[in-house]
């Protein structure tokens, strides 16, 4: 799957209606805020603190480069990459059992 399915299997788990898509690479923050919410976990802070919030209490390994790329060469946002979001959708599955 690529990134627009990962965020559509994600919105779906959780029902989410309308992720949005974000733009270009970018995820959108109500996909993290709603995952939090459907889970009872804190949604404050910025996505990557989501991210690790969500997959730490499904007591998954959480790999900050997968989550935030602004400490490599590229200095962008709070990407998150493809692998992030399997890891996140791995995580809500988990939890939702």
């Amino acid at each position: 799957m690529g990134k627009r399915e990962e965020i559509t299997a994600i919105a779906q788990m959780v029902g989410i209606t309308d992720p949005g898509l974000g733009i270009g690479s970018s995820v959108p923050k109500a996909l993290f805020d709603g995952v939090c919410e459907r889970l009872g976990i804190d949604a404050s802070g910025t996505m990557p603190q989501q991210a690790q919030r969500i997959v730490t209490a499904a007591n998954l390994p959480y790999e900050a480069s997968l989550f935030d790329s602004r400490n490599t060469p590229s200095k962008g946002g709070s990407t998150v990459e493809i692998r992030g979001l399997q890891q996140i959708r791995l995580a809500v599955e988990t939890l939702l059992r």
